[in-house]
């Protein structure tokens, strides 16, 4: 790799980067190729949103639906009797 990385260069090396688990020289190349590039810039920030998306769209309900918890009444009562 060059001073200046190539686009895929940089989406290749981006998770380590926002890690900071890059050498130095791969850093200050990544970081001179994200101010000039607003496509791996906007991938970077894609990349970081992505945790907290994921915690907020896939949080589990805060209340069961009634056929679940219908399911697993029915499935504790059949455990519950003596065999």
């Amino acid at each position: 790799m060059m001073f200046m990385p190539s686009c895929h260069e940089v989406q290749t090396d981006l998770t380590e980067y926002a890690e900071g688990s890059l050498p130095l020289s791969r850093k200050v190349g990544i970081w001179i190729h994200l101010l000039l590039c607003k496509v791996c810039a906007g991938f970077l920030r894609g990349m970081k949103a992505l945790p907290g998306m994921a915690k907020r769209f896939l949080r589990p309900p805060d209340q069961a639906p009634e056929p679940a918890m219908k399911a697993l009444s029915e499935a504790l009562t059949a455990l519950r009797k003596p065999g």
